[in-house]
């Protein structure tokens, strides 16, 4: 099937090729070591040169065209080579040099054959000896990812290796005009960076597979995913631009005067929308530092925003608080604020209370009954320190500080139900008194 559509395609070329020379017609005798020698035209030396200068000319729309153009590309005149020299010796020897068919001699028939012949070797032989070798290199690496990217632009290098075959092709026909040549040579530059541009955007999918699979489980501490698709559509950005760079110098399109007009116009933009580069800088430099992810319950201390991060845009990031609301806080807000991470790099979690017991008490049974009571709680992590700090000497009680350890920030609020449950009925069990405000009333009688 491959075969029929190759064949189709060529013989296509070659009846376009024969309709654009059907009007050339070489009569004549060729010599075996007769080379083609494009023809100049001599233009007289003008008068300028040696008279008065010209004014200048006045400024055209054709004249302002100019800064947006360059000069065009001298056309590829056709190179002899042995299988040409070999035509030429055939033709000459067998008296066939003088005989024209459709405008043609017998040796541009020939030569022309001889073209085929190389197009259909390029398509059918050597993309596949080409192929063939790059899947053995990349047996012997033993890198997966290689032979499934050879996979995926199988035949990108097919179409490689046949352009490349039509173009050495079509540049030793002698008898295609300059003007043909130079059309053609740019059409096969085009196909080059379009196939070659494909071939990018196929490698930076295999990264990005290769960085999923490989990389990102050894570090499930950082969360990657936004990350990977700013890095991705950077990378096909840039990719896309040098492509759209290079077909725009293909075609004489003067591209440092377009360059610089987009610059100018990249600059007025920067200078209107100043805080939404902010924010998208911001945005840029959270997905690269990574002080909080996706799914972290976070406190930002400027904003007194508390709650769980859902999404982090380039712009904004939005966190959903407790009581279910969606808050959405510009990222240039975050970035130059204080903000604590509940989640990361450890969600286990110490809290603590501080409880005002009355004077009088023995502060080690204090210490001993507020420990007791707090260490079977359930939540209460049983491999970390309970702990009942006397802090503080008020003046109507002593202030204990009570920290203990949780397993999720989730659960603190609860915590402090059951804690303080647990703290009430063992100070009432043990007889410990809470201290309650105490006034002296002094009233003086006036007889």
């Amino acid at each position: 099937m491959d075969s029929k559509r190759v064949l189709t395609a060529v013989f296509l070329l070659l009846g376009i090729l024969l309709t654009a020379c059907g009007s050339i017609e070489i009569v004549g005798t060729v010599s075996p070591s007769a080379t083609v020698t494009p023809t100049e035209t001599s233009t007289p030396v003008s008068a300028a040169l040696v008279g008065t200068p010209e004014p200048p000319a006045p400024a055209t729309e054709e004249g302002r065209a100019e800064l947006l153009l360059n000069t065009p590309t001298p056309a590829p005149t056709a190179t002899p080579g042995p299988l040409s020299d070999l035509v030429s010796v055939i033709t000459y020897r067998s008296g066939l040099s003088r005989v024209t068919f459709l405008g043609l001699s017998v040796e541009d028939w020939l030569n022309l054959g001889v073209s085929l012949l190389i197009v259909l070797g390029a398509v059918l032989l050597v993309a596949r000896i080409i192929f063939a070798l790059l899947v053995r290199a990349a047996t012997r690496s033993k890198n997966e990812y290689i032979s499934i990217f050879l996979q995926r632009i199988h035949g990108q290098i097919r179409w490689l290796v046949g352009i490349f075959g039509l173009q050495y092709a079509t540049i030793r026909l002698a008898f295609l005009s300059p003007e043909i040549k130079s059309m053609l040579d740019r059409t096969y530059t085009g196909l080059y960076v379009l196939i070659l541009t494909w071939i990018g955007w196929r490698l930076i999918d295999t990264v990005v597979e290769w960085y999923r699979k490989e990389i990102e489980p050894k570090h499930p501490e950082h969360q990657t995913d936004a990350l990977l698709v700013l890095v991705s559509r950077g990378a096909r950005l840039f990719l896309l631009s040098i492509s759209l760079t290079m077909l725009l110098a293909l075609y004489n399109i003067n591209v440092s005067a377009l360059i610089a007009a987009l610059g100018i116009a990249g600059l007025a933009i920067s200078l209107a929308a100043q805080d939404t580069l902010s924010n998208m800088i911001s945005g840029v430099i959270i997905l690269l530092d990574q002080p909080f992810r996706v799914g972290d319950r976070i406190e930002v201390q400027g904003l007194g925003t508390w709650g769980d991060v859902v999404d982090i845009g380039l712009r904004s990031t939005r966190i959903r608080t407790r009581d279910n609301r969606m808050v959405i806080v510009p990222n240039a807000k975050i970035g130059s604020d204080q903000v604590i991470n509940y989640s990361f790099p450890d969600p286990q979690y110490r809290i603590e209370i501080e409880v005002g017991i009355g004077y009088g008490q023995d502060v080690e049974t204090v210490r001993r009954t507020i420990i007791d009571a707090v260490r079977p709680v359930e939540g209460v992590l049983k491999d970390k320190p309970v702990e009942a700090l006397y802090v503080k000497m008020a003046e109507q009680a002593m202030i204990f500080r009570i920290r203990w350890w949780i397993e999720s920030y989730v659960d603190a609020r609860r915590m402090f139900d059951r804690v303080n449950t647990a703290l009430q009925i063992a100070l009432d069990e043990t007889g410990i008194e809470s201290p309650f405000p105490t006034y002296n009333l002094q009233m003086k009688r006036e007889d």
